[in-house]
């Protein structure tokens, strides 16, 4: 069985496919866009998760320093 490799090291181990869909500017896009279509401000915010590094949401981040883009 595979040790597990420490989550820092995981972004230089994922595809460049990968990559560039877990990055800032890919989730500030999606924003945008969502923001174009619904008319309702998104929120970028920092996820927890390092497959999950960032995340688009309706609702401010309850901790602001979690809090990166807002698309309005």
């Amino acid at each position: 069985m595979e040790a597990m490799m420490p989550s820092s090291d995981l972004p230089a181990r994922l595809s460049p496919c990968r990559r560039r869909l877990c990055s800032f500017d890919h989730a500030y896009k999606i924003a945008l866009n969502l923001r174009r279509d619904t008319g309702i401000p998104h929120y970028v915010i920092r996820g927890i998760l390092p497959l999950q590094a960032y995340r688009v949401t309706t609702r401010p981040p309850a901790w602001p320093d979690r809090w990166l883009a807002m698309a309005a």
